[in-house]
Protein backbone atom coordinates (compact mmCIF):
# COMPACT_ATOMS: atom_id res chain seq x y z
CA UNK A 1 0.00 0.00 0.00
CA UNK A 2 1.55 3.64 -0.91
CA UNK A 3 1.75 6.48 1.23
CA UNK A 4 -1.66 8.61 1.22
CA UNK A 5 -0.08 12.48 0.11
CA UNK A 6 -1.07 14.03 2.96
CA UNK A 7 1.43 11.26 4.83
CA UNK A 8 3.88 11.82 2.30
CA UNK A 9 4.31 15.41 2.23
CA UNK A 10 4.42 15.46 5.73
CA UNK A 11 6.85 12.90 6.25
CA UNK A 12 9.33 13.61 3.75
CA UNK A 13 9.35 17.12 5.63
CA UNK A 14 10.91 18.05 9.37
CA UNK A 15 8.18 16.06 10.91
CA UNK A 16 9.26 14.15 14.23
CA UNK A 17 11.80 16.91 14.81
CA UNK A 18 11.70 19.37 17.96
CA UNK A 19 14.75 21.44 15.86
CA UNK A 20 16.90 24.37 16.95
CA UNK A 21 19.76 25.80 14.64
CA UNK A 22 19.87 22.99 11.98
CA UNK A 23 23.36 25.12 10.71
CA UNK A 24 24.91 25.44 7.39
CA UNK A 25 28.24 24.57 5.74
CA UNK A 26 29.72 27.89 6.74
CA UNK A 27 28.47 27.28 10.58
CA UNK A 28 28.29 24.19 11.15
CA UNK A 29 26.20 22.36 13.71
CA UNK A 30 26.05 19.45 16.27
CA UNK A 31 22.66 17.84 15.49
CA UNK A 32 21.25 14.71 17.88
CA UNK A 33 19.20 12.13 16.25
CA UNK A 34 16.78 10.03 18.32
CA UNK A 35 13.99 7.07 16.83
CA UNK A 36 11.05 8.84 17.13
CA UNK A 37 8.57 11.00 19.44
CA UNK A 38 8.70 9.30 23.00
CA UNK A 39 5.05 8.97 24.34
CA UNK A 40 3.20 7.97 21.56
CA UNK A 41 0.77 9.25 18.91
CA UNK A 42 -2.90 8.47 18.69
CA UNK A 43 -4.50 8.58 15.36
CA UNK A 44 -6.09 11.99 16.45
CA UNK A 45 -2.87 13.88 17.39
CA UNK A 46 -1.25 12.07 14.63
CA UNK A 47 -3.45 13.64 11.80
CA UNK A 48 -3.48 17.21 13.69
CA UNK A 49 0.54 16.91 13.29
CA UNK A 50 -0.11 16.25 9.66
CA UNK A 51 -1.76 19.88 9.26
CA UNK A 52 1.41 20.76 10.34
CA UNK A 53 3.66 23.44 8.17
CA UNK A 54 7.21 21.21 8.01
CA UNK A 55 8.53 22.54 4.77
CA UNK A 56 11.43 24.20 7.18
CA UNK A 57 12.85 22.95 9.92
CA UNK A 58 11.24 23.89 12.86
CA UNK A 59 13.25 26.60 15.59
CA UNK A 60 13.10 24.92 18.55
CA UNK A 61 11.77 24.90 22.16
CA UNK A 62 10.59 27.99 24.26
CA UNK A 63 12.78 27.95 26.59
CA UNK A 64 16.67 26.38 28.03
CA UNK A 65 14.18 24.35 30.78
CA UNK A 66 12.60 22.32 28.40
CA UNK A 67 15.59 20.55 27.79
CA UNK A 68 15.44 19.34 31.44
CA UNK A 69 11.98 18.43 31.40
CA UNK A 70 12.31 15.19 30.02
CA UNK A 71 14.97 12.36 31.46
CA UNK A 72 16.14 11.78 27.34
CA UNK A 73 17.05 15.44 27.52
CA UNK A 74 18.91 15.67 30.39
CA UNK A 75 20.48 12.63 29.23
CA UNK A 76 21.36 13.98 26.55
CA UNK A 77 22.63 17.55 28.28
CA UNK A 78 24.89 15.53 30.21
CA UNK A 79 26.84 14.23 27.21
CA UNK A 80 26.89 17.69 25.14
CA UNK A 81 28.40 19.30 28.31
CA UNK A 82 31.39 16.99 28.20
CA UNK A 83 31.57 17.22 24.42
CA UNK A 84 31.60 21.02 24.78
CA UNK A 85 34.75 21.01 27.40
CA UNK A 86 32.83 20.67 30.48
CA UNK A 87 31.78 17.61 32.92
CA UNK A 88 28.53 15.48 33.18
CA UNK A 89 28.22 16.72 36.52
CA UNK A 90 27.98 20.57 34.99
CA UNK A 91 25.24 19.49 32.75
CA UNK A 92 22.29 21.38 33.84
CA UNK A 93 24.57 24.73 34.23
CA UNK A 94 25.40 23.81 30.22
CA UNK A 95 21.80 23.32 29.54
CA UNK A 96 21.18 27.01 30.50
CA UNK A 97 24.08 28.86 29.27
CA UNK A 98 24.15 26.96 25.41
CA UNK A 99 20.73 26.47 25.68
CA UNK A 100 20.73 23.57 22.88
CA UNK A 101 17.67 23.34 20.72
CA UNK A 102 16.29 26.47 22.10
CA UNK A 103 14.35 29.19 19.73
CA UNK A 104 17.08 31.80 18.85
CA UNK A 105 20.63 29.80 20.28
CA UNK A 106 22.32 28.65 17.94
CA UNK A 107 24.97 25.23 17.10
CA UNK A 108 22.79 22.35 18.15
CA UNK A 109 19.47 20.92 16.37
CA UNK A 110 17.07 17.98 17.30
CA UNK A 111 16.01 15.25 14.69
CA UNK A 112 14.37 11.56 14.72
CA UNK A 113 14.65 9.63 12.34
CA UNK A 114 10.99 8.48 12.36
CA UNK A 115 8.12 11.01 12.14
CA UNK A 116 5.47 8.86 14.08
CA UNK A 117 6.04 7.91 18.10
CA UNK A 118 5.07 4.58 19.13
CA UNK A 119 4.61 3.74 23.01
CA UNK A 120 7.25 0.90 22.11
CA UNK A 121 8.52 -1.52 19.34
CA UNK A 122 5.75 -3.41 18.96
CA UNK A 123 3.95 -3.96 15.58
CA UNK A 124 1.10 -4.14 17.27
CA UNK A 125 0.63 -0.72 17.85
CA UNK A 126 -0.24 0.13 14.38
CA UNK A 127 -4.28 -0.03 13.63
CA UNK A 128 -6.52 0.29 11.33
CA UNK A 129 -6.80 3.64 12.24
CA UNK A 130 -3.05 4.76 11.16
CA UNK A 131 -3.80 2.50 7.91
CA UNK A 132 -6.72 4.86 6.82
CA UNK A 133 -4.16 8.18 7.71
CA UNK A 134 -1.23 7.04 6.28
CA UNK A 135 -2.02 4.80 3.39
CA UNK A 136 0.04 1.92 4.76
CA UNK A 137 -1.63 -1.17 5.96
CA UNK A 138 1.16 -2.22 8.50
CA UNK A 139 3.58 -0.68 10.05
CA UNK A 140 6.05 -2.83 8.59
CA UNK A 141 4.96 -0.81 5.45
CA UNK A 142 5.45 2.43 7.45
CA UNK A 143 8.94 1.55 7.95
CA UNK A 144 10.18 0.37 5.19
CA UNK A 145 8.29 3.41 3.17
CA UNK A 146 11.17 5.61 5.66
CA UNK A 147 13.69 3.27 4.66
CA UNK A 148 13.24 4.13 0.99
CA UNK A 149 11.85 7.43 0.87
CA UNK A 150 12.99 9.61 4.26
CA UNK A 151 15.90 8.37 5.23
CA UNK A 152 17.31 9.55 1.40
CA UNK A 153 15.47 13.08 2.53
CA UNK A 154 17.45 13.40 5.46
CA UNK A 155 20.46 12.74 3.73
CA UNK A 156 20.36 15.93 1.65
CA UNK A 157 19.64 18.00 4.88
CA UNK A 158 22.61 16.69 6.38
CA UNK A 159 24.47 17.04 2.65
CA UNK A 160 23.19 20.77 2.53
CA UNK A 161 24.16 21.67 6.74
CA UNK A 162 27.09 19.39 7.08
CA UNK A 163 27.02 19.50 10.72
CA UNK A 164 30.02 19.08 12.00
CA UNK A 165 28.87 16.04 14.32
CA UNK A 166 25.61 14.00 14.43
CA UNK A 167 25.31 11.85 17.32
CA UNK A 168 23.04 9.19 16.67
CA UNK A 169 20.85 7.48 19.96
CA UNK A 170 20.18 3.81 19.94
CA UNK A 171 23.01 1.20 18.42
CA UNK A 172 20.25 -1.04 17.67
CA UNK A 173 18.92 0.84 14.85
CA UNK A 174 22.43 1.77 13.38
CA UNK A 175 21.77 0.34 10.35
CA UNK A 176 19.43 3.26 9.77
CA UNK A 177 21.56 5.35 11.02
CA UNK A 178 24.35 4.53 8.73
CA UNK A 179 21.44 5.15 5.72
CA UNK A 180 20.56 8.18 6.65
CA UNK A 181 23.82 9.67 7.71
CA UNK A 182 26.57 7.74 6.26
CA UNK A 183 28.04 7.27 3.36
CA UNK A 184 26.81 4.03 1.09
CA UNK A 185 29.64 1.22 1.16
CA UNK A 186 31.54 2.79 4.20
CA UNK A 187 31.28 1.21 7.53
CA UNK A 188 31.32 2.68 10.91
CA UNK A 189 34.50 1.91 13.42
CA UNK A 190 33.59 0.14 16.61
CA UNK A 191 35.42 0.82 19.80
CA UNK A 192 34.40 -0.37 23.60
CA UNK A 193 34.27 2.10 26.23
CA UNK A 194 33.25 0.66 29.32
CA UNK A 195 31.43 -2.20 28.11
CA UNK A 196 29.37 -0.50 26.21
CA UNK A 197 30.15 0.03 22.07
CA UNK A 198 30.79 3.44 20.45
CA UNK A 199 30.57 3.54 16.73
CA UNK A 200 32.20 6.65 14.80
CA UNK A 201 32.65 7.40 10.86
CA UNK A 202 33.25 10.41 8.93
CA UNK A 203 31.01 11.11 5.93
CA UNK A 204 32.07 12.88 2.35
CA UNK A 205 30.69 16.34 3.77
CA UNK A 206 33.24 16.26 7.18
CA UNK A 207 30.71 15.47 9.17
CA UNK A 208 31.62 13.42 12.15
CA UNK A 209 28.73 10.27 12.47
CA UNK A 210 28.75 8.77 16.08
CA UNK A 211 26.12 6.03 17.48
CA UNK A 212 25.61 5.08 20.82
CA UNK A 213 23.40 3.37 23.20
CA UNK A 214 20.24 4.58 24.21
CA UNK A 215 20.54 6.72 27.55
CA UNK A 216 17.85 6.09 29.58
CA UNK A 217 17.17 1.79 29.71
CA UNK A 218 19.20 -0.40 32.46
CA UNK A 219 21.05 -1.67 29.51
CA UNK A 220 22.16 1.87 27.91
CA UNK A 221 24.48 4.27 28.36
CA UNK A 222 23.27 5.57 31.34
CA UNK A 223 26.50 5.80 34.45
CA UNK A 224 27.86 8.99 34.56
CA UNK A 225 31.17 7.94 34.68
CA UNK A 226 30.41 6.18 31.55
CA UNK A 227 28.92 9.51 29.68
CA UNK A 228 31.81 11.62 30.35
CA UNK A 229 34.13 8.82 29.10
CA UNK A 230 31.54 8.32 25.87
CA UNK A 231 31.75 12.48 25.77
CA UNK A 232 35.67 13.38 25.74
CA UNK A 233 36.28 10.54 22.85
CA UNK A 234 33.75 12.37 21.02
CA UNK A 235 34.99 15.41 21.77
CA UNK A 236 38.80 13.99 20.68
CA UNK A 237 37.00 13.05 17.26
CA UNK A 238 35.65 16.10 16.69
CA UNK A 239 39.59 18.04 17.42
CA UNK A 240 40.84 15.27 15.23
CA UNK A 241 38.49 16.31 12.59
CA UNK A 242 38.98 19.88 12.84
CA UNK A 243 42.38 19.45 12.58
CA UNK A 244 42.47 17.38 9.37
CA UNK A 245 40.05 19.93 7.58
CA UNK A 246 42.54 22.90 8.69
CA UNK A 247 45.53 20.52 7.04
CA UNK A 248 43.49 20.16 4.04
CA UNK A 249 42.69 23.93 3.76
CA UNK A 250 45.92 24.96 4.12
CA UNK A 251 47.27 22.35 1.18
CA UNK A 252 49.36 20.44 3.90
Amino acid sequence: MNASNKFENWGLGYSGCDGGDIGSRAKPAIWVCGIEWGGGHTPETLASHMEEDVSVPPRGYSGWKENLAYIFNWQVMKILSVINGSTVSEYKRFAENVQPFVDGSQGYFKINLYPIGFKDTSYARWHDKFSAITGFQSKSDYLSWCSERRFPQIRKWAVDAAPKLILCLGKTYIQDFQSAFHDDGSELKREVIDDRDIFWGINRQGSVVVVIPFMVNRNGLVKNVSIQKFGERISHLLTNQSTRTSLRSAGV
